[in-house]
């Protein structure tokens, strides 16, 4: 988990544009003085929006000042199994050293720590004496209030110090877009000839990524002619395809099944209870790889105990969501709760959930004022008191 430097991401290579200016300076001020401005900075964009890209350049300048820091690079998921590995081997102590010890921690894709009801626990113990001798970094594709699964304690240290937006790139303004490809293009050893950066700049893509990819599709087609393209060739190069073939994701699905069904219903009949099962359940929201994956097979398999069986998931996790909802939870809006091959993992959620209301309801009774012990012990004796010549004698009722 020690930082590695990568030469690609550094604040030289980042580009500053109106959208994302004050999340560069932001993370610029961390590197060069850690624990003196906001502790923690949290990173939050879309896909390809350049918080990894900060997150490195980060750790590359903190060690350019201070070249014995001791910085930490790691992404939620290296962390969950980290701390998996630790439990099941016993060094979890070992590991909680490890992370005291750093004294910049950057720790990427945090979202992936919903419903990891341990590391979120390991983290939230560590957290305070973390923030008092490190400086800590986080970035997510949401900001720390719309991450899902996420314990509120732990939330609430997310958002103690300063949260940044990153926009994605069709947010940016074309200078910006076009210095993108220009930068990548320098990086690269791609000469872009005369209004090539600007032809790549106005391509419809939502993120640096895809601009990175045209500029290296770019580079492939002039090592093949052995020359510069033009502005209008780069265009042609990257020219989207026809509409009939730009189906999103969802429509090229339906497109497929639709296509598969009607080529195999007549010798296939079972893959056609498949597939408009797949059509029912991908309309209403819900992951269907299992059943995908069941009508893949060579040979039929038992149809209604798959369909009974991917059904009663669904219900479960219905019945999960419901709950998680009438707690208010956040975590009602996780994505685990769409997919009925991890149920379990949903199911850990909602005992996670469980027991932060459990938490919050007997720290709600600690707060309430204090009352005399006796008032509500049902195994009390009653007693009568008599006055008898000036003097009180106890009777026992």
């Amino acid at each position: 988990m020690i930082f590695q430097q990568d030469p690609r991401f550094t604040f030289d290579t980042f580009v500053v544009g109106p959208g994302n200016r004050m999340a560069a300076a932001a993370a610029r001020r961390v590197a060069e003085a850690p624990r003196t401005a906001y502790n923690p900075l949290f990173i939050h964009g879309l896909r390809g929006s350049g918080k990894t890209h900060l997150l490195q350049a980060v750790g590359a300048l903190a060690l350019a000042v201070r070249p014995e820091l001791r910085v930490l690079y790691l992404t939620a998921d290296t962390l969950v199994d980290r701390v998996s590995a630790a439990v099941g081997s016993g060094s979890m102590d070992a590991l909680r050293d490890e992370l005291l010890e750093a004294e910049l921690v950057l720790l990427d894709e945090v979202q992936a720590l919903a419903g990891k009801a341990r590391t979120q626990q390991e983290l939230l113990e560590l957290w305070d004496e973390l923030e008092w001798t490190a400086q800590i970094v986080l970035a997510g594709d949401s900001a720390a209030a719309e991450l899902p699964g996420i314990e509120p304690d732990l939330r609430a240290r997310f958002v103690r110090g300063l949260a940044v937006d990153l926009p994605a790139a069709t947010d940016e303004g074309d200078q910006s877009r076009q210095e993108i490809a220009r930068r990548a293009a320098d990086q690269r050893g791609i000469a872009l000839g005369d209004g090539a950066a600007a032809e790549i700049a106005r391509l419809p893509v939502a993120d640096a990524a895809g601009l990175v990819q045209a500029v290296e599709r770019v580079g492939a087609a002039q090592t093949e002619r052995g020359g510069t393209l033009s502005a209008p060739e780069v265009a042609a190069l990257n020219r989207p395809e026809p509409a009939a073939h730009s189906l999103d994701e969802f429509s090229a699905f339906l497109s497929d099944i639709t296509a598969t069904v009607e080529e195999i219903v007549e010798t296939a009949p079972w893959r056609k209870r498949l597939a408009e099962s797949i059509l029912r359940w991908e309309g209403e929201g819900v992951r269907t790889r299992r059943l995908e994956a069941a009508l893949d097979a060579d040979t039929a398999p038992d149809v209604d105990a798959v369909l009974d069986a991917f059904a009663a998931d669904v219900q479960k996790l219905r019945a999960i969501r419901a709950e998680l909802e009438g707690m208010r939870s956040d975590s009602a809006r996780s994505p685990l709760l769409a997919d009925p091959d991890r149920v379990g993992e949903a199911e850990a959620l909602l005992v996670s959930a469980r027991a932060a209301v459990e938490r919050r309801a007997d720290e709600a009774l600690k707060a309430q004022p204090q009352v005399d012990r006796w008032y509500f012990n049902p195994e009390k004796a009653a007693w009568d008191w008599l006055a008898l010549e000036d003097r009180l004698i106890e009777e026992l009722a």
